[in-house]
């Protein structure tokens, strides 16, 4: 018999509490705009992350810098497409490195982490820049380790679901 797992469901209010508990320890550890871009990856899911950090990290009345790179879906791999667009982001926004601004990856969940290794390795072998990553959710099993967390939980017995997942057909009514 195979253990179901149950749903991890995190509703809009968990995703913003969270977002500001990372957000104030990001600025207690001196991350703000002046040093940090803040690079999304996998923007169908991290967008509302990204934007929301940037904002909160605002200095000065400077928005912090960020892009988005796509990643791949669980049930795929990363191929030319994925490896060119994520090559034409860091490209395109290269002009933002030159101030020698750490960079902060930041993901709503860490499943698997095979994402996160993949880029934070391209971006050992192409740029310079430091960096750190970040994640509301992050699967204790995951085998990349994330320098920010906001939740741990359990993928063997959990299936991380965030609200828009469930919640979607509600506005098509």
């Amino acid at each position: 018999m195979s253990l179901l797992r149950k749903d991890f469901l995190v509703d809009i209010e968990k995703e913003v509490f969270l977002l500001g508990i990372l957000a104030k320890t990001l600025i207690a550890s001196g991350i703000n705009s002046s040093n940090t871009i803040i690079v999304t990856v996998s923007t169908d899911y991290s967008s509302f992350v990204g934007q929301y950090l940037r904002h909160a990290l605002s200095f000065n009345g400077e928005i912090c810098d960020g892009f988005g790179i796509d990643v791949p879906y669980p049930d795929e791999s990363w191929d030319d497409d994925y490896d060119s667009a994520m090559v034409l982001a860091f490209e395109t926004n290269n002009y933002l490195f030159s101030e020698g601004k750490k960079l902060l990856f930041v993901e709503a969940g860490v499943i698997r982490g095979g994402n996160y290794k993949y880029v934070t390795d391209f971006l050992k072998l192409h740029y310079s820049n430091t960096f750190s990553t970040l994640t509301m959710f992050e699967n204790i099993g995951s085998s990349y380790k994330s320098d920010f967390v906001g939740e741990y939980y359990d993928d063997k017995i959990q299936d991380l679901t965030f609200w828009w997942e469930v919640f979607n057909n509600h506005w098509r009514s």
